[in-house]
């Protein structure tokens, strides 16, 4: 099972630039002027406006609807909030987090870096709560982590780069199944027609077989970027990553949907969730805030009062974004202190090998020549 990346780093570093060639071995006058970073790139284009209205719009809805809160009501609800609703919202949490993390192994499985699994999963782990609660610059804390324990900005790029789809790929099946067999809907109050809704639904799940048919026939061509070779991953893998994502999406849903007044569907939980994502994915703002809010109380508001929805919320946000976020500083503070000390002992020659100096799965360690005397290491002094 190997995919994405070739399995031969070495290939690809040969294929890259020599240290003859790059613009440091150049005398100081041939040398090219520093690129110096602009922000005027970023006001271009239609984007950046199409964020700064979606984000006012946003604001307008989450004003309208935090007017008509009654806040005394959703203290109350957060204060009284069961018990087993908490421990059950803990439990489905590990377990979506348990989830995301395995997506890091099976990118682990499929490039054959050599990280051992405890790590790539602390990693995982830290990765994904930074990602939830600080926004893009959690992804920071994913690429810093892998860059420090020895993988090359390649490789680390390639397991972000299949995190991220295996994300949506499962988001891609689970919904286009659940609106092909029209299994989740809008509310009722929208009068809104279900045909295509039902056409956008075939239209996802036609998007998900493409990529596994050509995971399946286009697996041996690469796409050659920098001289680093892409490649899909085996057929076995695409199934893997629509798998293991959607069920992470149900897990999701669940966890609301326990903390959410017992009266409302677990379908239109997740239709909410669903929804809040794709919104998210437009306006990608820090722990999704005001956002998520803003969809939550627009699509229950058939079914829910908005003090029980933000009620609801408010827990959520506690158990599954402040809590591990917490647990993942800690986390973050031993894998910094491991790689740095696997570093300094890796200069100074005691015999401690860098954490990433492991056998990749299936590799073999070389045989002693007969009379060749066996290896020894340095004590430190």
């Amino acid at each position: 099972m190997r995919g994405v990346l070739s399995r031969c780093p070495m290939e690809t570093l040969a294929s890259m630039p020599s240290r003859e060639n790059t613009p440091d071995a150049l005398p100081d006058d041939l040398r090219p002027a520093p690129r110096v970073a602009s922000w005027r790139g970023y006001a271009r284009g239609p984007r950046p406006a199409l964020t700064l209205g979606l984000v006012g719009l946003g604001a307008l809805l989450l004003f309208t609807h935090l007017r008509s809160v009654d806040w005394a009501a959703m203290r109350d609800v957060v204060a009284h909030m069961p018990r087993a609703s908490l421990f059950m919202a803990g439990l489905l949490s590990a377990a979506s987090y348990a989830v995301y993390c395995s997506f890091d192994l099976l990118a682990r499985r499929t490039t054959g870096h050599p990280i051992d699994r405890t790590r790539v999963l602390a990693i995982g782990f830290v990765g994904h709560a930074c990602a939830l609660s600080l926004g893009p610059a959690g992804a920071g804390v994913r690429l810093r982590l892998y860059a420090h324990h020895g993988l090359p900005m390649h490789l680390n790029a390639a397991l972000w780069l299949f995190n991220v789809a295996t994300n949506w790929i499962g988001f891609a099946a689970l919904a286009g199944a659940a609106l092909a067999t029209r299994w989740i809907a809008l509310p009722a109050a929208w009068n809104a027609p279900g045909a295509p809704l039902q056409a956008v639904g075939f239209a996802l799940l036609g998007a998900v077989a493409f990529y596994l048919v050509a995971c399946r026939v286009a697996r041996n061509r690469a796409l050659v970027v920098r001289g680093v070779h892409f490649r899909l991953p085996p057929v076995a893998v695409a199934l893997l990553q629509c798998v293991l994502s959607a069920v992470n999406w149900l897990l999701l849903g669940a966890v609301v949907h326990a903390l959410m007044p017992g009266h409302v569907p677990y379908e239109t939980v997740l239709l909410a969730l669903m929804a809040s994502a794709l919104a998210l994915a437009v306006v990608d703002v820090p722990a999704g805030l005001g956002v998520m809010e803003t969809v939550f109380v627009g699509m229950l508001a058939p079914v829910a009062a908005p003090h029980d929805v933000l009620g609801a919320l408010v827990a959520y946000r506690a158990i599954y974004f402040v809590g591990p976020l917490l647990l993942a500083a800690g986390v973050y503070a031993a894998l910094e202190w491991d790689a740095l000390a696997a570093r300094r002992g890796a200069r100074r020659g005691d015999g401690r090998a860098p954490v990433t100096a492991r056998p990749a799965p299936g590799a073999r360690s070389r045989r002693r020549a007969p009379g060749e005397p066996p290896p020894t290491s340095r004590r430190p002094p």
